[in-house]
């Protein structure tokens, strides 16, 4: 028999002598008319040999074993580094187990699969900067799009504004998973140097008695998680709904990264009243919102607790100045909060927009502020205002009217209107001007993070707030200290496929 082109990984046969290899391959070199390609992929270590493989032994690269989960975790459970595990469905962390994922893990999802802890379950993911544990598409490299899973979530018992709340995820045994409760401190776990990439896809779910395919979870869902659920350096990208997502509760987010989300990068929503420091976002093309605040409800009165979003220190990279359509920063519905020492960089729509009468009655109270923030190639005339869009092309209405038309707003609309409110000396917000990243902020494969100390740091900028727990040296607008190596060093990344 002639084999005329061969290529040994030796993925699953351990033990085997590289001299026993060698052999082998003259042999079936030197057949009449035969020929043989032999690709040992010789390593000296894990990092040689790319994604979801590993050195062994020998010095040659072979794939980690594929263990495929199916059944719902009712136990303890440790994942370890040597094994990638395959989500064949929607997989639920029963309480009161503990699912362990330990440091270099790599978990991926096939079709509509997903990871979900319950309340009363925990998560513990705890990576490190070189070994972070990574969520993706089970699809070959090359081949992973956005929704070729559902994501992951972890549920808890602290406080949200919606009665009966539950995530559209289903389980026979189960249910659907409870969301909320009165616990503040509620722990849901640990998320520490996780990356989760192609998830948010629709899911199949039972709505009114009938079956129906919609979006459950997000990149990374937090729903009802409390004060001492722990979520530092995580990366959501390419979700095909929003990226990263609170659904109240009061978890403090610190070292987030959402890249090229198809709807909001961030959400906050549903009384979440946590703090987030550092946040990244780099939008896609076919995103919407970079970070969005809203309260579920319009009455203010009714509802606790609200949507009150405190984030100091963002940088929000749109996809192109050219688009169609995506604005920065986006309250509504009630949302309320603080946010400052930013940077919005190209969003040919608008850097802020505030719908509704309640968030617009917050401004009015002081109770929504943008502060600290550069706005850069933002509006359609890239002047860093907040237009929403070129009225000269729309001779009958004055730029108010149009922001209203815009927005598919009505007759009699109580909305926000007087952005200038944000353009006040006591504000410090800076229009127009270039925060002089490093690299290209619009490269979807090495986003330029940094940017110019030049207008992002200075004397008029004040120190975070450490009463409410934030780091009081990100005395900078952005997510990023300028001129030192970004946090995002080593464990983040940005597949296009």
């Amino acid at each position: 028999m002639c084999i005329s082109s061969t290529t040994t990984r030796f993925a699953s046969v351990l033990g085997i002598a590289v001299g026993l290899a060698t052999a082998l391959a003259f042999f079936f070199a030197t057949m009449p008319g035969c020929s043989l390609v032999l690709d040992l992929e010789e390593c000296t270590v894990d990092e040689d040999c790319g994604e979801f493989h590993e050195c062994d032994e020998t010095g040659l690269c072979r794939e980690t074993e594929r263990v495929y989960v199916s059944s719902h975790i009712v136990d303890d459970t440790t994942w370890t580094s040597d094994t990638t595990y395959v989500l064949t469905d929607m997989i639920m962390i029963i309480p009161p187990a503990e699912l362990t994922i330990e440091p270099g893990t790599q978990i991926r999802g096939q079709p509509e699969s997903g990871l979900v802890s319950r309340a009363g379950a925990k998560i513990i993911a705890d990576g490190t900067r070189d070994e972070p544990i990574v969520f993706t598409s089970d699809q070959p490299v090359g081949q992973r799009l956005a929704g070729d899973w559902a994501g992951l979530a972890l549920v808890g018992r602290a406080p949200t504004n919606r009665d009966g709340f539950r995530l559209r995820v289903d389980s026979a045994e189960h249910g659907k998973p409870e969301v909320g409760g009165n616990d503040e401190t509620w722990n849901c776990g640990t998320l520490r140097y996780v990356r989760v990439e192609f998830g948010g896809s629709e899911v199949s779910v039972e709505v009114d008695g009938e079956m129906r395919r919609e979006k459950a979870l997000n990149g990374i869902t937090l729903a009802g998680c409390g004060s001492e659920t722990t979520v530092q350096y995580v990366q959501s990208h390419f979700s095909d709904d929003d990226g990263i997502v609170a659904f109240g509760g009061n978890v403090d987010i610190r070292n987030a990264v959402s890249t090229r989300a198809q709807n909001d990068g961030f959400g906050f929503d549903t009384g979440w009243y946590g703090t987030a420091q550092y946040l990244a976002v780099q939008q896609d093309i076919g995103g919407e919102e970079a970070i969005e605040v809203q309260n579920l409800f319009e009455d203010h009165d009714a509802d606790n607790p609200m949507s009150n979003a405190q984030i100091y220190n963002f940088t929000v990279l749109g996809a192109d100045p050219n688009a169609d359509w995506q604005t920065a920063l986006y309250f509504k519905r009630g949302g309320r909060g603080t946010l400052s020492h930013g940077i919005v960089q190209g969003q040919p729509t608008s850097g802020l927009y505030i719908e509704g009468a309640a968030s617009a009655q917050a401004v009015e109270d002081g109770e929504l502020v943008v502060q600290h923030t550069l706005f850069n190639d933002v509006g359609p005339d890239g002047d860093g205002y907040f237009e929403l869009v070129d009225i000269e092309v729309i001779d009958d209405f004055d730029w108010q009217q149009v922001d209203l038309l815009n927005h598919g707003a009505y007759e009699g609309y109580e909305g926000f209107l007087d952005y200038q409110v944000f353009m006040a000396p006591e504000h410090n917000n800076l229009f127009g001007v270039d925060p002089g990243f490093q690299g290209d902020p619009y490269d979807y494969g090495d986003p330029g993070w940094i940017p110019s100390p030049e207008h992002t740091t200075g004397s008029d900028i004040p120190s975070p707030p450490d009463e409410l727990g934030f780091d009081p040296t990100g005395v900078f607008r952005g997510a990023f200290r300028p001129g030192e190596t970004p946090w995002t060093e080593r464990w983040t990344a940005y597949p296009r496929h």
